[in-house]
């Protein structure tokens, strides 16, 4: 034994010495080959810990010996394993190095382990109290480290005492000596908090009666600039705000306000400050109901506003209290109501812009700028002025405010597209103009607003494309920076994708440069380069079309290729994409390349994950710090960028066999099953792509079966192919189990909105067998009981209900959407599931809800009326009041949500409402007169014709068709030319005196109609059709023979 000790700590000496990485590498080969092989490397590996006269030796023996317990802790006898230990706890007694310390609390932690469920060791845990009782300080911090250590692995021996643990803790908090006894208490009161449920009450009293201490070690850190004490305690605090026990709620105000005294002192070390700040981020995602009850959201943002004027660094990367200060506006602006927020932020922007200190107009424009991503839908009806303040920005004659009012139009060009794109006469020029910039920075941060906004502009970019495609092409070529050139790329890409077709003159000047830039590699400046050209190229292939595009194919899909060889996620996102584009260009064409891009496609989906910490606390040899302290210990791990890659190459898959169809049948299997390995990725971003290319297998399925149109009803009515049931059966579950374990908001949204596409197309065949589990889903959405919803304990009700975050607003209108969905495809039969839904929908119809949650009630119950049609018999008289007062609401897309919603319930109720048919036609009339919206109109009419359909009797015709024939053709919803057109149709059969008074009128209308593709369907056209063959035999003296509806005769 003495030979194999003597070898072992001559070995592990070599290691913990070594200076060379062959020393390391042979000393490493060796212990795993010659030592680590039996059992006997505990006893001796434990000998070298109390001997060795070299630090690092002992604190590596330390880290290899907790390493090796696992394996051979039960092969000892037991006579060497209570001698191991006694000396195990002689150790922590007597080391006086903190590494080595710690590293043998974490042996005894591992050993502990093993032996605490068997019922061994019992003298370990009072061993340990009596440290922590100690007169000797040192002591103590050995006793509260390894009680710390061991609530990680055996945390149920503590549980059954946890008010002797708190009463312990309650005296360390305050240990007169030592900080390390304090800092310590704070970090094991991190893990206990862990273990608390909800329902514990007095475990929950007796945790918050600790956190006044809690915070007062933390403070004696900041006093004393201690930068690693202090991290520990930031870490412990946010961990706290995000467990699901409320541990922090009655002390939350006088936390918010110590973290911001924090934040706000440039006295503190700014790493300090940073921490601070991110805890009131944190506050904003996981406290955010308790936030608003205790009214903290306004001074929150008042005392934010000021840092945000501080310098930011050069480094963009490197985070900044200035930094963290948007991130924690963003927080708020992303998870609690819009009404909360923006209007105190706006408020500040406002007279921050009045400010002569530049500073401080930059934090204005960056608040602005961080804010809109949360409040676009309430920011909305006062867009036109909110737009004046970022112009203003944009001319301000200081550089770091025009760099920022350039960011705010592009985050304002990204949420509200449509109004951005609507006043580009205004904007464009303004972007041309800092585009001109001598600063490198603001042509950089203009090319950024120019790209955003060109992804929205459509063909309105034409007219610019002159002078815009000069501009950029000269930037392209003359731009010092790679990163400017990147942007200029971006910006070329958005406005091909924008021009369409009318981006052909431009192609060959732009390609050669493209294809150039895609053949870059020498950098990582140099290859962010490529991957940006590869997604321009991809946008300039689908403007320009295949035809014109095939000579450069081979060549740059052979560069796309390359790029996705070369070690870097990023370029491999970017060559995905890539092919997700140029197979929606080129269709079967491209199949030729499945065999080359999908084992790489398949390979980043199964990439492994290891973060840039190691979980099981293996060390780095070729370094002199053996540090074995797993504080930062994760149960899973994560890497963001391989996460990305993940994400985009799931969702390419979708894309890609949507094109190539049967030529991507080799690979179905194999990429189903990936996918549904990544439906339980960490990452909401995967689990997005995860589940937009599950629906997409399936709709691609059912396209290739050549359907015929799916019948309404369960049981089922029709068939479908059995590919397409295959992919159903796999599908379901999946998504389904998806969804019972989904937090994440946006991910549900994405589900619903897939279900709700995926049912338009197929029918109810998608949800036959699910119905059940999809309406409960749905009904624990509408009760705000869904798991996604439970970010923040809710206490003595003080939540406004009427006011929500808004990606709350989207889970619930993509929810009601699946309502809707359900019933068109279910129909009748869905009449018993609507009568749970009914009353959660209407309370989202009242004056203190937005715009968009009024349309959204009004436009659900629209849809599932159309759906069930007779079923909504009972609930006649309530939708009628309901609905009658929606039709005069000041959204004009709630009143034309209102005026489908009349049609369809007059339509399909079994009551006999004609008594009412006044009053709905009251409600009607001013919905014709000048609305903004052409939707608006095109429903009331639809709702006019149904009227008419069901009862014409009960209608005054002579002073109702003039309005209604007004209105004709339909400006936007074709929808309605359905029941618009069998009206029509129903009215010339009946010999009606005011369309046969006006049949010119009506035969120009047929023209506009019928000229224009999609306007009606087939059934609907052919009746048209049939219809002026009938006039022009009965009256040739309309002379349709020598119209543009001969045509048709």
């Amino acid at each position: 034994m003495e030979q194999y000790v003597a070898g072992l700590d001559d070995t592990l000496t070599k290691l913990a010495l070594g200076q060379d990485s062959e020393t390391i590498r042979v000393a490493t080969s060796t212990l795993n080959t010659q030592f680590y092989n039996t059992s006997q490397c505990v006893p001796a590996l434990v000998e070298i810990i109390t001997k060795s006269p070299h630090v690092q030796v002992r604190q590596l023996a330390c880290v290899e010996l907790r390493k090796r317990i696992s394996k051979w802790w039960l092969e000892q006898d037991e006579a060497t394993s209570a001698a191991i230990r006694a000396k195990l706890l002689d150790i922590v007694l007597h080391e006086q190095q903190n590494l080595v310390l710690h590293a043998a609390a974490r042996v005894i932690s591992a050993v502990a382990r093993i032996d605490i469920p068997e019922g061994k060791w019992q003298e370990l845990l009072q061993f340990l109290y009596q440290c922590c009782n100690s007169p000797n300080a040192a002591h103590r911090e050995v006793g509260i480290y390894c009680l710390y250590t061991l609530f990680e692995t055996v945390s149920e021996v503590f549980l059954e005492h946890l008010s002797n643990l708190f009463e312990l803790f309650a005296k360390t908090l305050n240990d007169p000596e030592s900080k390390i006894v304090r800092v310590t208490t704070v970090q094991a009161l991190g893990k206990v908090a862990e273990f608390i449920e909800p329902e514990n009450k007095e475990d929950v009293r007796m945790f918050r009666e600790m956190v006044p201490g809690m915070v007062n070690v933390l403070e004696q850190c900041l006093a004393e600039s201690d930068e690693e004490n202090a991290g520990k305690g930031f870490e412990v605090f946010d961990t706290l705000l995000m467990l699901d026990t409320p541990l922090l709620s009655n002390h939350l105000a006088q936390l918010v306000e110590f973290f911001l005294n924090v934040g706000g002192n440039r006295e503190i070390d700014d790493s300090l400050r940073v921490m601070a700040l991110s805890f009131l981020m944190w506050a904003a995602v996981y406290k955010q109901n308790k936030l608003r009850s205790l009214k903290l959201v306004g001074p929150m943002i008042e005392r934010i506003m000021p840092i945000g004027s501080e310098e930011d660094p050069e480094d963009i990367d490197e985070d900044s209290p200035s930094r963290l200060a948007f991130k924690v506006l963003n927080s708020l602006a992303t998870n609690i109501a819009p009404q909360q927020v923006f209007p105190i932020v706006l408020q500040n922007v406002i007279n921050y812009m009045q400010n002569p200190d530049a500073n401080y107009r930059k934090a204005a424009m960056m608040a602005f700028a961080v804010v809109i991503e949360g409040c676009a839908d309430f920011m909305r009806p006062n867009f036109n002025d909110l737009l004046a303040i970022v112009c203003h920005g944009l001319k301000d004659s200081e550089i770091i405010v025009r760099r920022a009012a350039c960011m705010a139009l592009g985050c304002l060009a990204e949420e509200l597209d449509q109004e951005v794109a609507e006043n580009h006469s205004t904007l464009l020029p303004l972007v041309f103009n800092l585009m001109n910039d001598t600063n490198p920075e603001i042509t950089k941060h203009a090319c950024n607003a120019l790209d955003a906004i060109l992804e929205g502009l459509g063909d309105d970019v034409v007219q610019y494309l002159p002078m815009l495609m000069e501009k950029l092409l000269q930037l392209l070529d003359n731009a010092p920076q790679t990163e400017t050139k990147a942007t200029v790329t971006a910006a070329i890409g958005s406005a091909a994708h924008a021009a369409g077709e009318a981006f052909q003159p431009y192609f060959p000047e732009v390609m050669p440069r493209l294809r150039h830039l895609m053949t870059l590699k020498a950098s990582n400046d140099e290859q962010l380069l490529r991957g940006v050209a590869t997604d321009s190229t991809g946008a300039v292939a689908e403007a320009v079309g295949a035809q014109m595009f095939t000579p450069y194919i081979q060549d740059v899909m052979q560069l796309a290729i390359e790029g996705m060889q070369l070690d870097s996620s990023r370029l491999r996102e970017c060559s995905y994409c890539f092919y997700s584009i140029i197979a929606r260009v080129f269709k079967e064409d491209f199949a030729v390349y499945l065999p080359t891009i999908m084992p790489s496609i398949i390979a980043s989906c199964q990439a492994e994950e290891k973060d840039d910490f190691n979980l099981e606390g293996e060390i780095d040899l070729t370094t002199s710090d053996f540090d074995d302290d797993d504080d930062g210990f994760s149960p899973f791990s994560f890497n963001s960028a391989i996460a990305d890659e993940k994400e985009i190459a799931a969702d390419a898959l979708g894309e890609i066999f949507e094109n190539t169809r049967s030529l991507f049948l080799p690979y179905v299997e194999p990429t189903m099953n990936e996918l549904v390995l990544l439906s339980a990725h960490i990452s909401e971003g995967v689990r997005k792509a995860v589940t937009n290319s599950f629906f997409t297998f399936l709709q691609t399925f059912y396209v290739m079966s050549s359907p015929a149109q799916w019948i309404p009803g369960l049981p089922l009515k029709y068939t479908v192919h059995e590919n397409v049931d295959s992919m159903i059966k796999l599908v379901l579950p999946a998504t389904l189990k998806m969804w019972d374990e989904e937090d994440d908001k946006m991910v549900v949204v994405q589900i619903c909105q897939e279900f709700v596409e995926t049912i338009k197309m197929v029918g109810p065949a998608v949800i036959a067998d699910h119905v059940d589990p999809i309406c409960q889903h749905l009904l624990e959405i509408f009760e705000k009981r869904a798991l996604c919803q439970q970010e923040d304990e809710v206490e003595d009700g003080l939540v406004d209900e009427d006011e929500q975050a808004e990606y709350e607003s989207m889970l619930v209108g993509s929810a009601s959407d699946l309502v809707g969905a359900l019933a068109q495809a279910i129909g009748e039969g869905f009449s018993n599931y609507f009568n749970g839904f009914l009353p959660h929908i209407t309370k989202f119809y009242k004056k203190t809800k937005t715009g968009a949650e009024r349309s959204m009630a009004i436009g659900c119950l629209g849809e599932v009326i159309g759906g069930i049609k007779g079923g909504v018999t009972p609930h006649t008289e309530q939708l009628l009041t309901l609905f009658l007062k929606a039709a005069a609401d000041q959204e004009e897309e709630v009143r034309s949500n209102a005026a489908y919603a009349l049609g369809v319930l007059s339509a399909y109720t079994q009551y006999d409402v004609s008594s009412q048919y006044n009053t709905i036609l009251g409600a009607l009339y001013p919905l014709f007169q000048s609305q903004t919206l052409p939707n608006v109109t095109d429903n009331a009419a639809g709702a006019v014709a149904r009227l008419i359909l069901r009862n014409p009797e009960a209608v005054p015709l002579d002073q109702v068709l003039p309005t209604f024939t007004t209105a004709l053709p339909l400006k936007r919803d074709y929808e309605e030319n359905e029941p618009v057109f069998e009206c029509i149709f129903a009215l010339f059969r009946a010999n009606n005196s005011f369309v046969m008074g006006h049949i010119p009128q009506f035969l120009h209308i047929f023209a506009q109609v019928l000229g224009e593709e999609g306007q009606v369907k087939d059934p609907t056209k052919a009746s048209m059709i049939e219809l002026i063959r009938a006039l022009d035999a009965q009256s040739p003296n309309l002379n349709i023979r020598s119209s543009e509806l001969a045509q048709y005769l």
